[in-house]
């Protein structure tokens, strides 16, 4: 008994010098979690799954409360469909320059390192000019292919798919020079992962906007996500904050046509604030991304009020994406045993990341250092709400760690 009585104390004294293993209470789209669902949200992960594999083209709403997980979500979508290219974003860092900084977001999600997000750019590129007939070449000290003929094969084979003809040409300028003429293929790779470039540098390429340029973007956005290997999914965290953009504050280098929806005439007709403009060209530009073939969106909300609010807007708009609207999916709470699994699963993966080996030997069959008295006070406190459960064990490990205090006469505060 008193072997033990050790080994929990050395447990105790680990954490001490190591640090609490709740650190954070709110998932991102940056940091990667480990922790996977719980039981109970398993068949919840799998309804996401079926309707990603059964279908192209949707909008699926998750309809969670503040704090059930629906970022934690998005991390388990990743590792449940790992053959699935799935970007997370947040509105309230890319609703300025939308496509832009969703492509950025894209390519950023190709890999981890730099390399390793080039590699598939390459391939789609040298894939795309094989296609287009860049395999006839000019012999010389280079083999050079006859640009113009393959710029005007893909122009003749895409020309009906864009809308936006001369941005059309642009992204095909751009993808001919980086796999068919050697002397301009580092800018044009730096042009096709969204690096910023200064004039010198386009003039090159016979370009005149990166990929800031708004249409620019949205053509580079389509042909990436069309011609990768891997197919694509959308996660659009929080999407009621769209309502609650306020009027941004752009670049002096931002094109005329953007700052003209900063703006815009029409206010002074329909009494429409700034404010108001500013969230309705987000939405526009969102709902714009139905015309990308194969691009499936989840949108994670709070309440099934801002999905009928959204629902609103697009009748307006177009009743007919209407029809890209799955049925929403609800989020419940932890059930106790959720919580349970969640705690032991959350102290596995710890301990295992700083390589504290008697944590899995010893405890393993143990809530130490708490116990089933204090993780039931702490699931009915917290209501069952994810979140706020570990927001409770965040604030008992930290007591844990910076208090003198004995174990048991911390842990009677919480039974």
């Amino acid at each position: 008994m008193l072997l033990f009585e050790n080994k929990e104390q050395k447990l105790i004294n680990t954490l001490k010098f190591i640090g609490s293993p709740f650190k954070k209470f709110v998932s991102t789209g940056e940091i990667k979690e480990d922790v996977g669902l719980v039981h109970s949200r398993q068949d919840f992960l799998q309804n996401i799954a079926n309707i990603i594999e059964r279908n192209e083209n949707f909008i699926l709403p998750i309809i969670g409360e503040v704090g059930q997980g629906k970022t934690h979500l998005y991390w388990a979508l990743k590792h449940e469909l790992y053959k699935y290219n799935i970007v997370y974003i947040s509105l309230e860092t890319v609703y300025k320059k939308f496509y832009y900084n969703t492509y950025a977001e894209f390519i950023e999600n190709l890999g981890e390192k730099s390399e390793e997000r080039v590699e598939p750019l390459r391939n789609m590129t040298k894939r795309l000019c094989h296609e287009w007939d860049a395999g006839e070449r000019k012999f010389g000290f280079f083999q050079i292919a006859d640009i113009e003929k393959v710029k005007n094969q893909a122009y003749k084979k895409w020309s009906r798919k864009f809308e936006d003809k001369g941005a059309l040409m642009d992204v095909i300028t751009a993808i001919t020079a980086h796999q068919c003429d050697p002397y301009k293929k580092i800018e044009a790779e730096r042009w096709l992962i969204g690096d910023l470039m200064d004039v010198r540098d386009l003039s090159r390429l016979n370009l005149k906007h990166d990929l800031r340029k708004r249409n620019i973007a949205f053509t580079m956005l389509k042909v990436l996500i069309e011609n990768l290997k891997k197919e694509s999914v959308l996660f659009i965290d929080d999407f009621e904050r769209i309502i609650s953009i306020r009027n941004p504050v752009y670049d002096t280098t931002e094109e005329i046509e953007e700052i003209e929806e900063v703006f815009d005439p029409r206010w002074f007709g329909n009494k429409q604030t700034p404010e108001n403009y500013s969230s309705e060209k987000v939405l526009d530009k969102i709902l714009e991304l139905h015309k990308i073939r194969g691009l499936r969106i989840i949108i994670t909300l709070k309440s099934i009020d801002y999905l009928e609010d959204f629902k609103r807007k697009i009748e307006n708009k177009n009743r007919k994406l209407l029809l890209m609207m799955k049925k929403p999916l609800i989020m419940s709470d932890f059930v106790e045993e959720d919580m349970f699994q969640f705690y032991k699963n959350y102290l596995d993966l710890f301990f295992a990341s700083v390589k504290y080996k008697d944590y899995s030997k010893h405890f393993s069959t143990s809530f130490f250092p708490l116990n089933m008295d204090v993780l039931k006070y702490i699931f009915k406190e917290a209501k069952g709400n994810p979140r706020e459960v570990i927001k409770y064990f965040i604030k008992i490990f930290n007591e844990i760690i910076t208090s003198n205090e004995e174990l048991e006469v911390i842990l009677a505060k919480y039974q």
